[in-house]
């Protein structure tokens, strides 16, 4: 199963957006990019890509206009437990996050 981070930034990138990665609010990590491989540890021999290197991170998303979305504020400690902790509400209208995170959530309980 694709880490729910992916799923939910590669909505976005199909749209013709992109995102970036801040560190900490305004500690620029990763560069406005749509390349998604940029973004998290995606396979077993990935070792702290993108956000799987930082304890929290806030990945920003923009259309295909490199205008702001929105962003996603993301915690991952070291137990492998990756949460969403908040996001804006700019993200419902343009990807409708809360359909894609809850779709991803029952996919992953039904494992």
């Amino acid at each position: 199963m694709e880490p729910l981070i992916k799923t939910i930034v590669e909505k976005a990138t199909k749209k013709g957006g992109y995102y970036s990665i801040d560190y900490r609010e305004g500690d620029e990590y990763q560069k406005i990019t749509n390349d998604i491989s940029l973004l998290c540890n995606q396979k077993s021999t990935d070792e702290y890509v993108g956000i799987s290197n930082l304890d929290e991170s806030v990945v920003r998303i923009y259309d295909a206009d490199k205008e702001s979305r929105g962003w996603i504020y993301w915690i991952a400690y070291n137990d492998a437990t990756d949460r969403l902790s908040d996001y804006s509400t700019g993200l419902e209208d343009f990807i409708n996050i809360k359909e894609v995170y809850e779709k991803w959530e029952d996919s992953y309980y039904r494992l």
